[in-house]
């Protein structure tokens, strides 16, 4: 008998750059504590483009790696695995 798979469908596909309300979802808060958070330096700020202000997911993803000490202040891991 073969585990079963999760069903993946209902989880939303979430483009590599966000808008500020897609970022703020992205990281579980409210599009306004987003901002808020933003501003106190907790998370990046979003980059200038094409008239819009857009987060990179993966700057988010190493702002959170940080915070939780999953990743060394750098962007590199404290220490390589494989080396």
């Amino acid at each position: 008998m073969s585990a079963k798979r999760a069903d993946l469908s209902g989880l939303p596909f979430w483009p590599r750059c966000l808008s500020r309300d897609q970022a703020a979802a992205y990281v579980g808060v409210s599009p306004g504590k987003f901002a808020e958070e933003v501003g106190a330096g907790i998370w990046p700020a979003g980059e200038p483009r094409g008239g819009r202000v857009l987060w990179d997911r993966n700057l988010l993803d190493i702002a959170q790696d940080k915070r939780s000490g999953i990743m060394a202040s750098s962007h590199a891991p404290a220490e390589d695995p494989w080396a």
